[in-house]
Order: structure tokens, then C-alpha cells, then sequence
């Protein structure tokens, strides 16, 4: 008799949990910013002296703050002035995404090309702050980071579950699902979940937690009893991802694209007369994707 088929070894939850502990930590700089930013009593000189710890992250957070995403006439040469333009918590946002970002890539393989899934991230986090600005959220910026790291969970299971992962997109692309619905059916831990447990590690802002676990949840009542501002949160990057995805701009793991969420318009109260600019606003911003990218990217 011929030897029995391997049967994959799949990781649970909790053992991909015990693992993220092996992820690259984030430099104390990004956890002292946000300290200093949300002091009241804080001057730009605090900020600028902080930063100057970490002379790579400041140069990366000048790079960006020139970028053609935000046109600064003349451009910024000093924190002080890119402060000035952008303001603080634009360059709190900038400086925590750059980090998120250089400490889950580096990784190579045939199951998630990087530079597409942070294509689309970096899609969703401009579209996001691009509907913020559209529903006069109070910090717009902070959806631009909830955008970008929805689905860092992804990444961390690629890293530390590869074979899983692969399974996983193999299966969504067979049978027209998305990466959730495939985890899903497989049995598989969701990118939802060890995201938040990532993101709870990493000792991230809440909002950037609840829009990890809560990005494919469309109805509010299936999530644990969020806040009126916090679903906004959550309605935001929702919608974000899914017209990122009518975009196909990028790749995450899955080609299924969602309908029209008639509610969540309504929640955001954006009227259909309005759906048609909002979307040309969002595919104008994501043509700076691929520069952006390239900044954030750099080591």
C-alpha cells in the first residue's frame, strides 16, 4: 500500500498568537510620539527633539510629507514646517504606518506578492481618509492608518503560517470568495483575529483595533457593542475597502468584489448623488499610491 497523504500541519489562533511575540517590535519613538502629540502642554521643539532619536523614521516622515498625496507649495525641508502644513497628528500617522510597514515586509513568496497587498492597504487608507474628509470626521488622518493596516493579519499569518495562508487564497480563488469567507470554510484562524492580536501586542490606538477585527462586519450590531463614533470608524474603512476593491487596485489575497452597501451609505449619510464624485475623489488620490509606496517602502 502507498503511503497515505501528508495532511498540512494548520496552526491555531492561539498558536499563531504565541508566534507574533517572534514579529519585529515597533521603535519606542513611534509609542513616545504619540505620548508627546496628545499632551496638550507639547510644543513642535518636543516633537522635533523626540524625532531626532530616530533620524531614518524623520527622514522617511519628510519624504512623505513632500509627496505629490499632499502638495505642500514649495515643498517642507524641517519637521517644523511639515508640522505646520500637515499638522501633528497627520505626522503621528506617517511615522506609525512607516513602521508598521518596514516591520512586516521583508518577506518572499509565491502566496502573497507584497508590494500588491500594500498597494491595496495603501488604497484603502487614502480612500478612507478621503470619506473621512467627505463626512467631516473630526482627525482624518487616523483613518488614513486604520485604512492602511486592516489587514496587517494577513501578513502575519503569510509569515508565520505560509502553507495556510496559500491554502487559503487558493481556495477564495477557486470559488470566488473572499480571504475571510475561504478562512471561513476552511476552518482556519481569520486574518480578523490574529490582526486585533497583533494590533493588541503592538499596543496600537483602539481605532486601529476595532477597524482590524471589524472590517468585514457590515452590520453594527454584530460588533460587540461598538460606540456610535467608533462604527463610524468602522463604516468608514468598510466602505473604503470594498470600493478599493471594485478599484482592483492592489491585490489582498482575493478578487471578490461586494455590491453597493446601501446602509452604510446611509449611515455615513452620503447620498447616491454624491457616491459618483466621492469615488472619482478616491481613484484621484490613489494615482500617488505608487510614490507613496515607494517612500514608505524604502528601509
Amino acid at each position: 500500500m502507498g503511503a497515505a497523504p501528508k495532511v498540512p500541519v494548520r496552526k491555531t489562533v492561539a498558536e499563531i498568537a504565541a508566534k507574533l511575540d517572534e514579529l519585529p517590535t515597533l521603535p519606542s519613538v513611534i509609542y513616545e510620539l504619540n505620548r508627546v502629540i496628545n499632551d496638550p502642554m507639547s510644543s513642535t521643539s518636543d516633537v522635533e527633539r523626540l524625532m531626532a532619536n530616530d533620524q531614518s523614521l524623520t527622514t522617511k516622515v519628510l519624504k512623505l510629507a513632500n509627496s505629490a498625496y499632499y502638495a505642500i507649495p514649495g515643498g517642507v525641508s524641517s519637521l517644523q514646517r511639515a508640522i505646520a502644513y500637515i499638522g501633528y497628528d497627520t505626522i503621528n500617522q506617517l511615522a506609525l504606518s512607516a513602521s508598521i510597514i518596514k516591520a512586516l515586509s521583508g518577506h518572499k513568496s509565491v502566496s502573497l506578492d507584497l508590494p500588491s497587498f500594500w498597494k491595496h492597504s495603501l488604497g484603502v487608507a487614502m480612500a478612507a481618509e478621503v470619506i473621512a474628509k467627505e463626512v467631516k470626521y473630526k482627525t482624518p488622518s487616523d483613518l488614513f492608518t486604520c485604512g492602511l493596516v486592516h489587514d496587517m493579519g494577513k501578513v502575519a499569518i503569510f509569515i508565520i503560517a505560509e502553507p495556510q495562508f496559500g491554502e487559503s487564497v487558493a481556495y477564495a480563488k477557486e470559488h470566488g470568495l473572499s480571504l475571510l469567507e475561504s478562512e471561513e470554510a476552511l476552518g482556519l484562524p481569520k486574518h480578523t483575529h490574529v490582526g486585533f492580536e497583533l494590533a493588541t501586542k503592538w499596543r496600537l490606538p483602539y481605532q486601529i483595533q476595532i477597524s482590524i477585527s471589524n472590517h468585514h462586519q457590515r452590520d453594527p450590531a454584530l460588533r460587540g457593542g461598538l460606540s456610535q463614533e467608533a462604527n463610524l470608524v468602522v463604516d468608514i474603512v468598510y466602505l473604503a475597502n470594498l470600493l478599493v476593491h471594485a478599484l482592483q487596485f492592489g491585490f489582498s489575497g482575493h478578487q471578490k468584489v461586494l455590491g453597493l452597501p446601501r446602509d452604510v451609505l446611509d449611515r455615513l449619510s452620503i447620498p447616491q448623488d454624491r457616491l459618483k464624485d466621492l469615488i472619482a475623489k478616491v481613484k484621484e488620490k490613489i494615482q500617488n499610491a505608487e510614490g507613496f509606496l515607494k517612500i514608505i517602502g524604502d528601509p
